[in-house]
């Protein structure tokens, strides 16, 4: 597995613009660089950055965005460069935010994720989550279900 480093922010918009273009190419409904900046900077987000090398100019493998109410915390957004998936970046980057979260005083993590997404519900699976409960027609304008994950820390 290659080596990753990982970094926690609270309101950084340093890699704001790799996140837009990360969420271009990850979603099909990407978020807005509005959203995102808005999400980023809001005071209960806790944006996580995975990279190839600690050094600021290399460019980011991935990112999550998590926002925490403690006791619980929802993981909102993460994704990977397809070039790296499958490789164990995403699996470290819910390792690491979980490892964030718990010093927060979190005790329960919640995600949400479309019921077409395969690579991201094994990863869930992989990684601890049990599904809580699914949301049918949630997504797609009502054509695909949604999948709520819950992990307990």
């Amino acid at each position: 597995m290659p080596h990753y480093y990982v970094s926690h922010h609270l309101g950084s918009l340093e890699n704001l613009a790799e996140i837009v273009e990360l969420e271009r190419v990850s979603f099909a409904t990407p978020w807005s660089q509005e959203s995102l900046r808005a999400e980023i900077v809001n005071p209960l987000n806790l944006t996580t950055i995975i990279k190839s090398q600690p050094d600021p100019d290399v460019g980011i493998l991935g990112y999550s965005l998590s926002r925490i109410i403690a006791p619980e915390a929802e993981l909102l957004r993460i994704a990977v460069v397809p070039q790296v998936r499958h490789q164990g970046a995403g699996t470290r980057l819910i390792h690491e935010v979980l490892k964030k979260i718990l010093l927060m005083q979190v005790k329960q993590l919640y995600l949400e994720v479309s019921e077409k997404n395969r690579s991201a519900i094994a990863l869930y699976q992989k990684t601890g989550f049990s599904i809580e409960t699914q949301r049918p027609n949630y997504y797609d304008n009502g054509t695909t279900g949604a999948i709520i994950f819950t992990l307990k820390i």
